[in-house]
Parts: structure tokens; C-alpha cells; sequence
């Protein structure tokens, strides 16, 4: 059954690798303990001696894995990298209306008593007919049990009722048309439409501004996706890449948060351009790694979302969406980085990869990997063995392309294919000690 657009995350596991004796040096922290250290003066004079480009070719695995690095290197213009404490912080409505205000001028926000849910009837009737429609086939379906056709089938009685009761809602007329968006802050949760100013349902809107119970989960969410051409801040399709961030930016100094974000990376799909913004400190700019979940194995710290602003647009249609996700709060500086440099990075890098493709799957045949792009910039990692502590340390982003060599299903061929890598990253590496912080 279809439900309101909410935005997507690729989740994405840290990888277990497992060193082996030549390659003892390769580590995979989940965590990270920072100890104070006057380092300025190292810092310069470690980026005043990092190259501007990196051309390397090495192959591993009896040549089945190639990788070649052609990538421009970009480091912080800066004097000191200090490592900063963040912490979870709820999105603030006043942000959440002046998007509104800005994508969607004179609309109004139609919120209902159910749930914080507003739904057309036409909505309700179409999802009531397809639950109809599953249960009815159920007969067709084919289930390992019993027992597990029973319970399909319960789940599928209770989502009924549910859209039964929610009709009758829509019914009774329990909907609040909210056309001054800085009231938002008065309410919670809710997964609702808006509608434009001519009254045209022209864009799902999901705002849950809080962190989650006891600052267990990390879920704070602005989205407003838009379904009309009238929710955006074109009146044409996007030509370009240079056209969609302008535009982007414009709109994050127009919010008022151009102090704290800063485009990141720029992903073109077939339909769309999406600028992602990321959190920057004392001119240094978070990774481009904004669009997964990094799942930490910790005892002492919960899944977050990495932060992330990402203002997205329709090349043909003129629809713009934006959805602004987990925002952190600063809390202080713990430290000042001392880095290492990056003859010792290139060389972790290296043998972070090798430990990395150390084996694949029995389909996979071989794999071409490419560096394009090497940046150093702010990782949020858990603090070591401490409860719910993050803090941001220097880390460097290698991005690129994977493409996979794969037999066909049938094994009587082979494919090549390109991986959808999140914002395009291949690895991060720890600018504070080279273990491996992520892998693609």
C-alpha cells in the first residue's frame, strides 16, 4: 500500500575486516578516544606538504581487483583542526517555516486530529480497495506455514480497520488548515500534505522535529516533498549542476543557515540534481558522506544518521524537495588534531582496499575501482566507552566509481555493473591514526 514519500536512507554497515598478518596496520574503529594536544603548528606544515593530485595504479586479489587513483586533493585552508563534541538537537520550527514560506508562499498545511495524518478520501478509498485486493488473492500467495498465512492474513484485518477508522476521521471534517507555518512549533509528529495557494495538494510534508524517547534514536526530520511545480523555486526544470547548487544556496542563506551548512556533494540522477549540504566548522566542511546510516557496534552508542541538508530537483518538471535530517548541536572543543601525513594516509588507503576486497562472493568476478576525488574534512564518530558521545574528527573521503564484473544467474555469461555508492564514496580513513572508518 502506498504511503506519503518519507526520505530514504542506503543503510550501510561499517565493514568487519579482519587483518591479516602483512597487514596488521589496518584497523576498523567504530570508536575513537581523543586526547588534547597543542598540534597547530604540525597541522600547517602537514597540509602545506599534501600533494594536489594523487596518480597511483595497484592491483590486488591476482589482478581481479584494479584500482586507479587519478583525484584532485583538497584540504581546509585553515591553522588547526579542532575535534569538536556534538550532540543530537531537535530541528527548529523556526527553520521549518521559513521553508515553507519560501517554497510554498500563501499555502497552508492541512492537518488532521488522526495520528497528525490528513489524507484526501480518494487516498483512504484507493489504499482500502489494494488491502481488499491482498487479502482477496491471499489464496494465491504462497507461505512456508500455516501459521504464517494466518498472520498475514491478521495484519491485513488490521490495517484495514485502521484505514476504516481513518476515513471516518476524514469524514467528519477533524482537519486544521494551518496557513501561518510558525505555529508549526505548537505541534509533533505528523506526515500530512500541503496545499498551495490556489488550495492544489502540492506536496507531502513529514515533520518530526524532536529526537526520538530518551535520546535513544536519532530521528529528527524535516521533509517536504514535492508532487506540483508550484511547491518549489524554479518555474522550470533544473538545466544544471551549476544552476541547482545557485539556486540550493541561495535558499540555505535565505533560511539563515548558510553559517553552519555548505554544499558537500552534487549527485545527478537521470530525473534529478540533489545538492547535499553538510556541517562545517571553522571552515572545515563535513564529509560528502551525508546519505546513509552509519550502524556503530557499540555498546555504549545508538544508530544517528549522519546530518544532513539535501535540496533536491526535477530536471524536467520544475519540483524542488528538501529534507533536512538529524541535525547536531555543538557542544564544545575537546581537542585540536594532530594529523598524519599523507604519505602515511595514501599508504592506509592502499591497504585498507586490499583488506577490504580480500574476498567476494562466488558470483563476483572481478572489480574496477576509480579515485576521483580526495578530501579532508569532519567524520562524526562515537567517543570510546562513552555513553551516547560523538565527537567530529578529521577524516579523509576517497570518491569514485565501482564497477563489478558478475556472473549471469544462469553462469553462462558475465556483466558489468556500476555500484550505486552513497554520495559516491569509496572509504573514509581517520586523519588522527589511518584506520578505516567506512567502506562503500
Amino acid at each position: 500500500m502506498k504511503r506519503l514519500l518519507v526520505i530514504l536512507f542506503a543503510l550501510s554497515l561499517l565493514l568487519a575486516c579482519v587483518p591479516t598478518p602483512e597487514e596488521d596496520a589496518v584497523v576498523n574503529k567504530a570508536e575513537t578516544t581523543v586526547v588534547s594536544a597543542e598540534a597547530d603548528v604540525r597541522i600547517r606544515e602537514t597540509l602545506d606538504a599534501v600533494p594536489t593530485q594523487w596518480n597511483a595504479e595497484f592491483t590486488f586479489r591476482e589482478g581481479s581487483v584494479a584500482v586507479t587513483v587519478d583525484a584532485v586533493i583538497e584540504t581546509p585552508k585553515i591553522e588547526r583542526f579542532p575535534i569538536v563534541e556534538v550532540k543530537p538537537a531537535p530541528i527548529d520550527p523556526q527553520i521549518a517555516a521559513k521553508l515553507l514560506y519560501k517554497l510554498i508562499p500563501g499555502g497552508s498545511i492541512r492537518i488532521s486530529d488522526h495520528g497528525g495524518q490528513a489524507y484526501s478520501l480518494e487516498d483512504i478509498d484507493q489504499w482500502i480497495e489494494e488491502v481488499k485486493n491482498q487479502i482477496e488473492h491471499t489464496s494465491e500467495m504462497t507461505f512456508d506455514s500455516i501459521e504464517e498465512r494466518d498472520a498475514y492474513i491478521n495484519t491485513q484485518n488490521t490495517e484495514l480497520e485502521h484505514l476504516f477508522d481513518l476515513r471516518k476521521t476524514a469524514e467528519s471534517g477533524k482537519v486544521e488548515m494551518l496557513k501561518d507555518y510558525e505555529l508549526l512549533g505548537k505541534y509533533g509528529a505528523m506526515e500530512c500534505r500541503i496545499l498551495d495557494a490556489d488550495g492544489r495538494e502540492c506536496a507531502n510534508f513529514m515533520w518530526k522535529p524532536q529526537s526520538g524517547e530518551n535520546n535513544d534514536k536519532r530521528e529528527s526530520v524535516l521533509h517536504i516533498d514535492s508532487i506540483l511545480p508550484s511547491c518549489g523555486l524554479l518555474d522550470h526544470g533544473v538545466l544544471n549542476r551549476d544552476e541547482a547548487v545557485e539556486t540550493a544556496d541561495n535558499l540555505i542563506g535565505e533560511i539563515g543557515l548558510d553559517d553552519r551548512y555548505v554544499c558537500v556533494s552534487v549527485m545527478e540522477g537521470i530525473n534529478s540534481i540533489r545538492c547535499c549540504y553538510g556541517f562545517k566548522y571553522g571552515g572545515i566542511a563535513s564529509s560528502p558522506l551525508t546519505e546513509t546510516i552509519v550502524d556503530f557496534v557499540s555498546a555504549y552508542n545508538m544508530p544517528w544518521p549522519n546530518e544532513m541538508l539535501l535540496v533536491s530537483f526535477a530536471k524536467q518538471k520544475g519540483r524542488t524537495s528538501v529534507s533536512y535530517v538529524c541535525p547536531s548541536e555543538f557542544v564544545g572543543e575537546i581537542g585540536s588534531a594532530e594529523l598524519l601525513s599523507f604519505a602515511e594516509i595514501q599508504s592506509q588507503f592502499e591497504k585498507n582496499m586490499k583488506a577490504s576486497y580480500s574476498w567476494f562472493d562466488e558470483s563476483t568476478l572481478s572489480a574496477d575501482i576509480s579515485v576521483c576525488r580526495i578530501s579532508l574534512g569532519y567524520y562524526r564518530v562515537p567517543l570510546k566507552d562513552q555513553v551516547n558521545r560523538y565527537a567530529m574528527i578529521p577524516a579523509w573521503t576517497f570518491e569514485g566509481t565501482r564497477m563489478m564484473e558478475t556472473k549471469s544467474d544462469d553462469g553462462t555469461g558475465t556483466f558489468m555493473s556500476q555500484d550505486d555508492l552513497p554520495n559516491n564514496v569509496l572509504m573514509i580513513i581517520s586523519g588522527l591514526d589511518g584506520s578505516l572508518l567506512y567502506a562503500g
